[in-house]
């Protein structure tokens, strides 16, 4: 018998928004890093995301970060993050909450 996972994007949604980037003080997924989520049904998460630089100094911090928190989803067996380029991240990918958050600071 095949268990399907017990959580869904929503759910991976809301633990990336508890991943800040440390230089604008926004979370990834208003800043709007992610690009696309893909739940394989058995417990996988892929998932396409950018950085607001390609040389970003803490890469390999932000997806260590990304894996831990979506490793504490409970039914997350598995994750992958892949950094994507294309579209290229640029200020206008950012949700307008946070904008308004970001032009106040």
């Amino acid at each position: 018998m095949v268990e399907t996972a017990e959580f869904n994007e929503q759910d991976v949604l809301e633990k990336l928004k508890g991943i800040i980037d440390p230089e604008l003080e926004v979370n990834i997924v208003d800043l709007g890093l992610v690009y696309k989520i893909n739940l394989n049904g058995n417990g996988g998460i892929a998932l396409d995301m950018t950085l607001t630089a390609k040389g970003c100094p803490i890469s390999n911090v932000i997806k260590y970060e990304v894996e831990e928190a979506l490793k504490s989803i409970p039914g997350v067996n598995d994750v992958t993050v892949n950094f994507v380029w294309e579209p290229e991240w640029n200020p206008s990918m950012i949700k307008s909450d946070a904008l308004k958050r970001l032009k106040t600071h």
